[in-house]
């Protein structure tokens, strides 16, 4: 009671608006505090349930806040272990692919290197390959030269002895002069599997035992246009190898744009297409070579297509 009682006397003596002075001192030096004290007045304004259910608010929206932030913090830890496995797993995959391209590297410029000395390998032995298939056809060639190929003769004309045959019947379908020496053939034979009636005869191949005597039947095979056997027309070429054949083939186009433009040509041994224009001779090794020129004959005698 007396503490209460000095209390309002010391409160009686002081001004009525010294409270109020302080206060609006305390505003203008700190605001902020200010506004503080009026929210702590304004909380102690409320009621003692009113409190209670705050502080309980308080504490829920603090454990929540607190749970949250441990969920935040384990997941961004699970995610940065994530993360950090995968940079692990890209990093050791770079590193692998580093390893893997340096080898590759490493390869290649082996392979390159290898190539290099192979591809003048292969050009040396082209060369020398090409070098020894005209060896071999010149010798084939050469083997072949007593050979007569005679061509559209019928089938069994010549029996079961073709040397006796042909020995007797080429110097009076030749019309040959009288030789020194009868002709003589080492072999005389049909080439490939007998055919069907209706299907062009066979070749017939015959091998001279002499070659000037194979020289003298060409010879009067040349001078006689047509050579017959029972009004069947046949013909005497010289035996060639079979590449030689092919190459010689090649020229079947240009030489028929030749015979039409009746130009005069052959073939030289092994397989030259020579050709006579302007009383010159050409000789050509190509078809496309011929076509040049066969082009430059219709260009000079306005021939165009």
């Amino acid at each position: 009671m007396t503490r209460e009682k000095g209390k309002t006397t010391t409160q009686s003596k002081l001004p009525p608006d010294f409270g109020k002075q302080e206060q609006k001192v305390s505003k203008e030096a700190n605001p902020a505090e200010d506004a503080s004290l009026e929210d702590t007045a304004s909380s102690s304004a409320c009621s003692p349930e009113q409190e209670s259910e705050l502080s309980l608010v308080k504490k829920d929206i603090i454990t929540a806040i607190h749970e949250l932030k441990g969920e935040l913090k384990g997941e961004f830890t699970g995610r940065c272990d994530e993360i950090l496995k995968a940079v692990d797993e890209a990093k050791t995959e770079i590193s692998n692919c580093t390893e893997r391209i340096a080898q590759a590297e490493t390869r290649i410029s082996t392979v390159e290197d290898d190539y290099a000395t192979l591809a003048d390998m292969v050009e040396k032995l082209e060369k020398r390959n090409k070098a020894l298939e005209s060896k071999v056809v010149d010798m084939e060639t050469r083997s072949r030269l007593n050979n007569v190929r005679l061509v559209n003769m019928p089938e069994g004309a010549e029996s079961n002895d073709p040397c006796s045959f042909l020995e007797s019947w080429l110097p009076d379908a030749l019309d040959m002069a009288p030789l020194r020496t009868p002709i003589v053939l080492e072999r005389a034979h049909r080439i490939g599997p007998k055919r069907s009636a209706e299907e062009p005869p066979r070749a017939l191949i015959m091998k001279f035992q002499n070659y000037r005597q194979k020289v003298a039947v060409m010879s009067a095979a040349r001078k006689k246009n047509d050579i017959l056997y029972k009004n069947i027309r046949v013909r005497l070429y010289n035996d060639l190898a079979t590449e030689v054949h092919k190459q010689r083939r090649q020229f079947d186009s240009v030489r028929q744009q030749l015979r039409a433009l009746g130009l005069r040509h052959g073939i030289s041994p092994p397989a030259k297409l020579l050709v006579t224009y302007n009383e010159q001779t050409y000789t050509f090794d190509k078809p496309s070579e011929v076509q040049q020129l066969i082009n430059k004959i219709q260009e000079d005698n306005g021939l165009e297509d």
